[in-house]
């Protein structure tokens, strides 16, 4: 994952002001360097070379510019040569920041801001952006957070905290995708994926790819994220970012405005690639599920497993006595839509052994198909357990 420079905006949004340069807030920030004397006339050629880098987030108070304010318009186009990420101005001299320095910044989309509190020290910025850089380097960092955060799903505070922990540029508005990896996500997979995003029109600086489990998570933020832009998203997830056979699962979630309800999201997408990975790929929509949206989220209670036990126990014991195939005749007739037909030629069976099958399930475990509420029964207790596989540990969090 990558630290950008809205990222910093956002950390320090009490502390810090962009005045110019709107256009790079998605550049990467690598690391933080002050610049201090080393554009001074006669030191520059010296210094210039070794101190600033590509991706560097410059600090600096213009000290060696307070009787040559020109000079600020002179690092600015340094920096952007250097392909710097932004410059941050502490302006302890109040000098006028050069109207061409502005206008560079602009056109070169160098993101400029200034520091608006005194209490706001560059020693503490270097460090604290350093650390959220390197942990936001290492994948196990998002693995433990998300963790985390699926633990606190119940806490909204706690859950946002967490989410911005991740990204601190995610907006209120945004939608969850999740892929699932089949030999799962290696730090050099993941390497790869991550290149493949940073070209794709999904890079941006409200936006997060990550591994998250045995796949890759992918959160989409923005003023405004519905289900066209959901569904957007996707054909761009699997078009250039997973470089993988089009029939591979994806679950998309649905879209939220409430980072409070990360933690719901992030489960909604999950269980929609479960079932997406269970029915032979391609993508699932979680808004799609139907009775799974309600019972998915507790699937975990102890009400719904002893309801599903209740009613499926009688028909696995009469299974393992006699080889029946109840469960999963049960099976078959509900995913063929209650066809009697149907589910005979997906059995490869005449359809008077699935009546007779189903007579059986009505004598194993009291409840008849042919009477619509204790049909209902038997389909509900189906899809609890039909939930609790997609869930898997997660349906335990």
């Amino acid at each position: 994952m990558l630290y950008t420079v809205s990222d910093f905006l956002n950390t320090y949004a009490s502390s810090v002001r962009l005045v110019a340069g709107q256009g790079g807030l998605s550049r990467a920030v690598g690391e933080v360097g002050i610049l201090d004397y080393e554009l001074v006339p006669g030191l520059k050629s010296h210094y210039q070379r070794t101190n600033f880098y590509e991706g560097q987030l410059v600090l600096s108070s213009f000290l060696y510019a307070r009787d040559n304010p020109y000079l600020i318009t002179e690092a600015v186009k340094y920096l952007v040569s250097v392909g710097a990420s932004g410059l941050v101005i502490k302006n302890v001299f109040h000098l006028e920041l050069p109207d061409a320095a502005l206008r560079y910044a602009n056109a070169r989309n160098l993101p400029l801001m200034l520091v608006t509190t005194d209490d706001l020290f560059f020693d503490n910025v270097i460090i604290d952006v350093g650390t959220h850089v390197r942990e936001l380097e290492d994948s196990s960092y998002a693995q433990h957070e998300l963790d985390s955060l699926l633990l606190e799903r119940d806490d909204p505070r706690a859950v946002r905290e967490r989410a911005l922990r991740l990204n601190p540029s995610l907006g209120e508005e945004y939608v969850v995708l999740y892929a699932p990896v089949t030999d799962g996500v290696t730090q050099e997979v993941l390497a790869g994926f991550e290149a493949r995003y940073r070209k794709s029109p999904l890079f941006g600086a409200g936006n997060l790819l990550c591994a998250f489990d045995d796949g890759l998570l992918v959160v989409v933020s923005g003023d405004s994220v519905g289900a066209s832009e959901a569904d957007a998203a996707v054909r761009v997830l699997r078009a250039e970012i997973l470089d993988r056979e089009v029939t591979d699962p994806v679950g998309q979630g649905e879209p939220h405005h409430d980072l409070g309800e990360f933690g719901n999201a992030i489960l909604e997408a999950v269980h929609a690639a479960g079932i997406a990975a269970l029915s032979g790929g391609g993508v699932v929509r979680h808004a799609d599920l139907g009775v799974l949206r309600v019972l998915l989220p507790h699937v975990a209670s102890p009400a719904m497993a002893s309801f599903s036990k209740a009613v499926l126990a009688p028909l696995r014991d009469f299974d393992a006595e006699n080889n029946a195939q109840l469960e999963a005749t049960l099976d078959a007739y509900l995913g063929c839509g209650r066809s009697i037909g149907e589910t005979a030629e997906r059995l490869g069976t005449h359809p008077n052994t699935v009546r007779y099958r189903m007579g059986q399930i009505a004598q194993a475990c009291g409840l008849d198909w042919r009477v619509p509420d204790q049909m209902e029964q038997l389909s509900l207790a189906h899809a609890i357990e039909f939930a609790r596989v997609i869930a898997g540990d997660r349906g335990r969090v």
